[in-house]
């Protein structure tokens, strides 16, 4: 229902109901008017049969008083008249007048009360109006009551009932009323055709602007309101008009320029170009917070965190993996993944040419081809996204996300744009921790070996050691010496030195797990840290080392040989409080194997410790 008939018939009503209002009180109106019209011609016949019974009883002829009172009664209008005496009059004057007694309750009750009474009897056919009226006693009266009856000042003397005809005052009630409402009907008519006339080009003018307001809200910017009919209207509209236009301009630019910067989604679930850039606007200040914050953490660890946070608290990305690709290893690691869910790609190695994600640099979804990457298999999820991303020339990130269901695969689908843009301002910052942690790498770690250096020792002391101590770790600290290694240099050269070294790192890292990392002390000299070892466990480690070194044969100079290696350990915190007191003591037993005869491993006991330092120690 358009505004001009919903206006109209609220108008409509409210006169009609203000009409029916009116007719109704002129009905009720008419009605107490017709009755009390009766009444005054009740109480006029009352008081003209009072003078007549007086003058009657004052001529001495009451035997002609019925004669009187028939003819009253012939009377239009009057159906019946009864006069009714009171037990005073009565008791005075005898029952000679029997048809003078109460006929009903009515006139007993008035001549009890001295109050009228009128009775009303409708129906659809008849209506009738009775009236009783009493006959007080009064000197004041002319002539005086009290001269002629045995009553006292306000007793009741009788009491007059007349029924009246108001059939006839009923019907031109009725006709006067029916005229009234014709003649209403007809006003009312009337005002509904004016009305309707006169606000139809307001309203049709209200129902243009809510109608294209009403498109514009639903995101359809490029509706335009119709002309005016009136002369202000075609002002307003020309206002409307050009504020939507300039809305649908500014709106479609924010879309085309911002939805590039943050990447296209992957299906704009908004139709509404003003929500679509509320959304891009929203993703911007959160990607510049993001970045903001990612430029001042000092490691890659710390951007990572960051990272999973946007996907999994931002993006509201569920279950999903972070794989950190070595590009000139051609191997995988594992940054962050679910605990409770397996990835369906287990690639550790050969990602360049396994991974079809890393392959082929492209979006990988389950969804868009039945077992589109081979490799993968999932057994908990049913579908996958796999999003690519290169950092430089040797690192690379994948995105990997499992979906459980169609509204999951859907959901992370139009992430993908947001995700990108993610890993685009992360690349920068990510790139330049990698390459900080390759120059400290570089910085700690011995270029001829491969192993830790003895800055790195000093770092892991300071940091790392007082973290691990908290959780009540223990640590066996090993000293390593190639035997006769001197001899070595002297014989063969610098360079057969080197190689024999080389060969001493790869044997240690070969034998050593997660728990353990070993520094090159100097020259021919190698720490083993182990973390929570047992006397069974070091002194395996130490024995499988000296055994597998010794088994290596060394060509140099057409001549073979092998060599050995001594070591010495002890434990911290067990044989002493003080790490670097602990490595004085693996050194100890180093000496002492050395002193004994080489190639043996010795574990430290005080017994090793001499007088002297006995005491120092």
């Amino acid at each position: 229902m358009n505004s001009n008939k919903k206006i109209t018939l609220i108008i409509f009503s409210m006169v009609t109901l203000l009409t029916l209002i009116i007719v109704a009180l002129v009905a009720i109106g008419s009605r107490e008017s017709g009755y009390e019209g009766a009444k005054k011609r009740a109480y006029l016949t009352a008081e003209i049969v009072k003078n007549s019974l007086t003058s009657h009883m004052v001529n001495g002829n009451m035997h002609q008083r019925d004669v009187f009172l028939d003819s009253l009664e012939r009377m239009v209008e009057l159906n019946e008249l009864w006069v009714t005496r009171s037990p005073k009059v009565t008791e005075q004057f005898g029952t000679e007048a029997t048809n003078e007694l109460p006929r009903d309750d009515i006139d007993k009750k008035v001549l009890r009360t001295g109050k009228e009474e009128v009775i009303i009897d409708e129906s659809l056919q008849e209506a009738s109006l009775r009236i009783t009226i009493p006959y007080i006693a009064s000197a004041m009266d002319k002539p005086n009551c009290l001269s002629c009856h045995n009553a006292k000042e306000g007793e009741v003397l009788g009491a007059i009932s007349i029924k009246f005809d108001i059939h006839e005052d009923r019907l031109s009630n009725i006709a006067i009323l029916l005229n009234i409402i014709a003649i209403v009907v007809l006003f009312l008519i009337f005002i509904l055709i004016f009305i309707s006339r006169k606000i139809k080009p307001y309203t049709t003018s209200f129902d243009s602007i809510t109608k294209t307001l009403k498109k514009v809200h639903e995101g359809n910017y490029s509706v335009r309101a119709p002309e005016g009919i009136l002369k202000e209207d075609k002002e307003a509209f020309m206002w409307l008009n050009e504020i939507i236009e300039k809305l649908e301009t500014v709106l479609t630019g924010i879309e085309r320029n911002l939805t590039a910067f943050v990447h296209n989604r992957s299906s704009n679930l908004n139709n509404d170009k003003l929500l679509t850039a509320k959304e891009i606007i929203e993703d911007i200040s959160e990607i510049y917070n993001y970045k903001k914050t990612i430029e001042t953490d000092l490691t890659k660890d710390d951007i990572y965190y960051r990272l999973i946070q946007v996907l999994s608290n931002k993006l509201k990305i569920k279950d999903f993996y972070i794989f950190e690709n070595d590009i000139q290893k051609d191997e995988r690691k594992i940054i962050y993944g679910p605990k409770d869910k397996k990835p369906c790609c287990n690639l550790k190695k050969d990602i360049k040419e396994l991974c079809r994600a890393e392959r082929t640099s492209n979006i990988i979804c389950s969804e868009n081809f039945p077992e589109i990457c081979r490799v993968a298999s999932c057994k908990s999820n049913k579908e996958y996204i796999c999003i690519p991303f290169v950092i430089n020339d040797q690192k690379s990130i994948t995105i990997h996300i499992l979906c459980e269901d169609e509204a999951c695969i859907k959901h992370n689908k139009y992430q993908i744009g947001i995700i990108k843009k993610y890993l685009e301002e992360t690349k920068p910052i990510l790139e330049s921790r990698m390459l900080m942690d390759v120059l400290r790498q570089r910085n700690l770690v011995d270029g001829l070996t491969g192993l830790y250096n003895r800055k790195y020792l000093d770092e892991f002391v300071e940091k790392t050691m007082p973290k691990e101590l908290a959780q009540d770790t223990t640590y066996v600290v090993m000293f390593l010496d190639i035997d006769y290694f001197k001899m070595i240099n002297d014989t063969y050269g610098h360079d057969a030195g080197d190689a024999i070294l080389q060969k001493l790192s790869k044997t240690m890292q070969e034998n050593i797990t997660n728990d353990e990392f070993i520094i090159r002390f100097g020259g021919e000299e190698f720490l083993i840290i182990m973390r929570n070892p047992t006397e069974e466990s070091a002194q395996e480690l130490a024995n499988r080392i000296n055994q597998e070194f010794s088994k290596i044969v060394f060509t140099f100079n057409n001549e073979s040989f092998s060599k050995t290696v001594s070591i010495g350990y002890s434990f911290f915190p067990r044989d002493t409080d003080q790490f670097w007191k602990c490595i004085k003591y693996a050194d100890l037993c180093l000496y002492e194997a050395k002193e004994t005869g080489r190639n043996k491993v010795i574990r430290f006991t005080k017994d090793i410790l001499k007088n002297g330092e006995k005491s120092s120690y």
